[in-house]
């Protein structure tokens, strides 16, 4: 490690730390569109940066910028983006830290729920700036406070994760400025204030500098060359729900073993599909169809036939053959084609409609029409384009309430319900919500209410560990969950009432570009319900959230007909990429001061950041001590270096004498030159280092030595040779 940086060097250091950092939060361009953000958080770390520079030119101890740094920079960022619109309170209090985190929870659900780019707004600039001000905090504690500027590369590579994992290309002049500010770093923190320091310090420096070096090369092949190669890593991209997996390049395949107790990862980023549709998008597109469920998990049927004889093209493709007219007056598209080219996509399933579809690809296709699924002799390759043709069933709540009861298969495997230690309560749950209500439609669309309710449920990707034997059960108590929860609580409570009913999963139809292409990536995996209904075959239902998927279908939209949906459209309008979901049906209350959204304490943000801090500052003390251990080594170069330089006087001792026999040889060989005493200054500076590598090598608790003071007496002793010498040349 290098020597704590201090005077102008410190200040040079302070501002290629805010310079590397802000280069870092332009990486980020890539994720979110053009705004203010980015001024905002340049101008909040290069002011930060000044008033760490301001306070470490007046402080004397390592660790008070970084304290005062954190304070001003918590104190700043509740002022800004803690004060009621329209004002800032100069003084945060209580409300402020809970409009910061109201704030930030709003920046972290944009994020979750967009697509890159983002659409900038106050929440992703708050999270930008609170994250890039943090980032600046480590970066100049370790460069500058403790005297590491290679580590420093560690903490400018926080703002390069996003864009790397996520795949989004940067700007050249992000790299360029991050790389520039990281080497000028290496070479501030290398640079001695003295040539006596170089000399001392010549092998430690040496060794130094292959260090930097090398953690230099490590961190450019980690940004530039691992995060790449290792996405095509086998089994590195497979996405899986629920434990999704994120991935930049290959291909995704979901899951058909999903475990309600499992919380979600991080979804990828990475384009499945894309398609054209004419003239509407058809709803999701479904991969495959899940019945048993043992209270836990979803599970494949093992029952499952493996020759499934090949379809024409042109066949329908739809569990029931008989469609129906179409209901009188009914104004919106009968039909719909989609034009879709395969991207990253790995699977024996082609993504299709839950409507009634054909389908036109190359090579030979199967039709699993119990599952409803269309099935491929071989896995599925980046670049496969096929047609569907799907008629877009105009079904409405009078229809599906008339639909009968009786049922023309044998369904009884999709009304197994897992038998459990709650089962009953589930069952009563069912119940309550439908009280009152038996006709099945009516009954669907209670329990698809329910879920969706903000008032009853939150969607979140974190599941709460396990209390009962059965995971229903246990959300409904929890009341939090995301897609797999929803869709699996809705599928087993209809179970109760009777209604057949089964597990789907897919993608959600993803969002317009700008040429016009729905692109659908693996944040939009999903899963949903499907009920059966007699004289219509399997029908979807929405019970997630509208934060996760918009406006249910039109058939199950209580609002449907109403200023509140678009009686046009089969499905509802999808969104605009980078756009937020569509609002729910039953309005979501935005979270306050007073009101904190539900599972999310408003205290929780500020009690995360001085954690976060206190973290910081731990391993600030630990670094701190490994940096004093080698700091004791500076005895060792400076009698290295000092035996160097008497050795070009003449004056030497071997290997074997101790630092105090090395004194005495010295004195010895010098007062025989001079024919007189050695200069006591000399004489003392001389058995002062002897001493201090004496206390370096055998006290118990070594002493910490500053390098100024063991310069100075090396110098002195120096001198003392340089007058002998210049005596002699007088002589002759």
């Amino acid at each position: 490690m290098n020597d704590v940086i201090r005077g102008p060097r410190a200040w040079i250091a302070g501002g290629l730390c805010a310079l590397g950092v802000s280069s870092g939060v332009l990486a980020l361009s890539g994720l979110i569109g053009p705004g203010r953000w980015t001024t905002a958080a340049v101008l909040a770390v290069f002011t930060l940066a000044a008033v760490l520079a301001v306070v470490r030119s007046a402080a004397r101890t390592w660790w008070v910028p970084t304290v005062v740094g954190a304070v001003v920079a918590a104190a700043g960022i509740l002022v800004v983006y803690g004060s009621p619109p329209g004002r800032l309170d100069v003084l945060p209090d209580g409300e402020s830290f809970g409009r910061f985190g109201d704030l930030l929870r709003s920046g972290l659900l944009t994020a979750d729920t967009s697509t890159p780019p983002a659409e900038p707004g106050l929440p992703l600039e708050a999270l930008v700036v609170g994250g890039a001000l943090l980032v600046v905090l480590a970066a100049d504690l370790l460069a500058v406070g403790l005297g590491a500027p290679a580590w420093t590369g560690v903490a400018l590579l926080a703002l390069w994760i996003p864009p790397l994992v996520i795949g989004r290309p940067a700007p050249t002049a992000a790299f360029v400025g991050t790389a520039l500010a990281y080497l000028l770093l290496l070479a501030v923190g290398a640079s001695p204030s003295a040539p006596t320091r170089r000399a001392a310090a010549a092998v430690d420096r040496r060794r130094r500098m292959v260090t930097a070096a090398g953690t230099s090369v490590a961190v450019t092949v980690a940004a530039l060359v691992v995060g790449p190669v290792s996405t095509a890593l086998p089994g590195w991209s497979s996405v899986r729900l629920p434990d999704v997996g994120s991935s930049t390049s290959g291909s995704l395949q979901l899951a058909d073993d999903l475990d309600m107790r499992q919380s979600l990862g991080a979804r990828s980023t990475e384009v499945v599909l894309a398609y054209r549709a004419d003239p509407v998008p058809a709803g999701p597109l479904r991969l495959f169809t899940l019945r048993d469920y043992d209270g836990d998990s979803w599970s494949r049927e093992a029952d499952v036939p493996e020759d499934l004889p090949p379809v024409d093209t042109g066949s329908v493709l739809w569990p029931v053959r008989d469609l129906g007219p179409v209901p009188a007056g009914d104004t919106s598209p009968t039909s719909t084609r989609l034009e879709v080219r395969l991207e990253g996509l790995r699977e024996d399933r082609l993504p299709v409609p839950v409507m009634p579809r054909t389908v036109e690809v190359s090579g030979s296709i199967a039709y699993d029409s119990r599952r409803d699924e269309v099935v491929r002799p071989a896995v599925t390759r980046s670049g496969l384009e096929y047609s569907v043709d799907v008629q877009l069933l105009g079904l409405t709540a009078d229809t599906l309430r008339t639909s009968g009861t009786d049922d023309p298969r044998d369904l009884a495997d999709y009304l197994t319900v897992p038998q459990t230690s709650r089962t009953d309560d589930v069952t009563r749950a069912a119940q309550e919500v439908t009280a009152g209500l038996t006709d099945r439609y009516d009954q669907a669309l209670a329990l698809q209410s329910y879920f969706r309710s903000a008032q009853n449920f939150t969607y979140t990707t974190d599941v709460d560990t396990a209390r009962t034997d059965d995971a229903v059960w246990d959300f409904l108590g929890s009341r939090r969950g995301y897609c797999v929860q929803f869709a699996t609580a809705m599928t087993v409570m209809a179970r109760t009432l009777g209604i057949p009913s089964r597990l789907a999963v897919g993608f959600l139809p993803g969002s317009r570009d700008d040429s016009g292409r729905y692109v659908v990536t693996g944040r939009d995996s999903h899963a949903w319900p499907e009920l059966y209904f007699p004289d219509t075959g399997w029908v979807r239902f929405e019970p997630t959230p509208a934060v996760q998927t918009g406006a249910p279908p039109q058939w199950a939209d209580p609002f449907a007909g109403t200023d509140f949906a678009d009686p046009n459209l089969a499905e509802p309008e999808i969104p605009e990429a980078g756009a937020v979901p569509a609002p729910s049906t039953a309005p979501v209350p935005q979270p306050t001061a007073a009101t904190p959204t539900a599972g999310t304490p408003g205290y929780l943000v500020p009690v995360a950041v001085a954690g976060g801090l206190l973290m910081l500052a731990l391993g600030a003390l630990l670094l701190r001590r490994r940096l004093t251990r080698s700091v004791e080594m500076r005895p060792e170069a400076a009698w290295a270096h000092l035996r160097r330089r008497l050795a070009t006087s003449g004056i030497t001792w071997n290997d074997a004498h101790t630092p105090r026999q090395a004194v005495a040889v010295v004195q010895e060989q010098i007062e025989s030159r001079r024919q007189g005493p050695m200069d006591p200054g000399a004489r003392t500076a001389l058995g002062e280092l002897a001493h201090a590598v004496e206390n370096h090598r055998y006290a118990l608790a070594p002493r910490t030595w500053d390098h100024a003071e063991l310069e100075q007496r090396v110098a002195v002793v120096l001198r003392d040779v340089a007058r002998l010498a210049s005596a002699g040349s007088r002589r002759r």
